[in-house]
């Protein structure tokens, strides 16, 4: 009867890799070192994640896979503000004319993202903003008297938001996540759309440059929601210009929980469990 039943335990674990192997449900279960998404997401525990009408969006989308998935990014503190820009991220104390428009908000009160920052010290900080930057201004001119163009004004906003939060609190990393493509439609649209691609893409471009020079993170969440014209397709927007349906930010929390996968790869992480038998000899 041992016999028999290791026989059959053996035969089991054959089956097993060979459909894991034919890229089945299964494949990412026998890959050696894949975390499961419930320990990959706790890669964003102790997270703030800030920025505009983009990440409104996806915390409402991961709201409602908690209800069947009740650890779907559920510690991540999300701070959102319609029409929120670089330009503000940047800001220690909002300026009193500034007061009027879209800010972060903490217990009920406009605050800087530095502010927010210096309050809970937090592991990590993901900052998604500049589609409205992007949107009244010509990155390629220079404009309100300063001998800057718009993307050199984006990198001023963005070194200052770097330098200010390691201020506020040293052991936070911060992480930039780029720009979210447009629907055709929306370049074909107004002349104020017509070269928003262009421009996201060479601030894109600007600052996975600059994170290696400041040191910050840039996360390039943009290329799993761009179609073959490098846009954003219809089937993946909410309003056909560039915010994102739940198809969309499904596949923003999949980059996201690859790009979790992918920093214990690298070794710049490891799961609370983990860190914690390492600790106690137990590895």
């Amino acid at each position: 009867m041992k016999k028999l039943t290791a026989v059959l335990l053996i035969l089991a674990c054959a089956a097993a890799l060979l459909f894991g192997a034919a890229g089945g449900e299964n494949a990412e279960i026998t890959e050696i070192g894949k975390l499961p998404d419930e320990v990959l997401v706790t890669f964003f525990d102790d997270t703030v994640f800030a920025g505009d009408s983009l990440v409104a969006m996806f915390q409402s989308y991961a709201g409602g896979r908690q209800k069947e998935t009740p650890w779907f990014f559920s510690n991540i503190t999300f701070k959102s503000a319609n029409s929120y820009k670089l330009r503000f991220a940047s800001y220690k104390t909002i300026p009193s004319e500034e007061m009027k428009y879209a800010h972060l908000v903490e217990k009920g009160k406009k605050v800087t993202l530095y502010q927010i920052v210096k309050n809970r010290q937090p592991a990590r900080v993901f900052l998604l903003a500049g589609v409205n930057d992007a949107l009244t201004t010509d990155y390629t001119k220079k404009r309100q008297g300063r001998d800057e163009t718009g993307v050199e004004r984006a990198v001023r906003y963005i070194r200052t938001t770097a330098e200010i939060l390691r201020e506020a609190s040293p052991e936070t990393v911060l992480y930039v996540v780029s720009q979210m493509p447009v629907t055709r439609s929306f370049v074909q649209g107004t002349n104020k759309a017509k070269a928003c691609q262009e421009r996201w893409d060479e601030i894109n471009e600007t600052l996975k440059a600059l994170s290696e020079e400041i040191g910050f993170r840039y996360v390039a969440l943009d290329s799993g929601v761009r179609g073959e014209d490098g846009l954003l397709p219809m089937a993946l927007s909410y309003d056909g210009k560039y915010h994102l349906n739940d198809d969309g930010n499904g596949i923003i929390a999949r980059e996201l929980l690859d790009y979790a996968q992918a920093e214990y790869e690298a070794g710049r992480w490891k799961p609370a469990a983990e860190a914690g038998a390492k600790e106690e000899g137990l590895e």
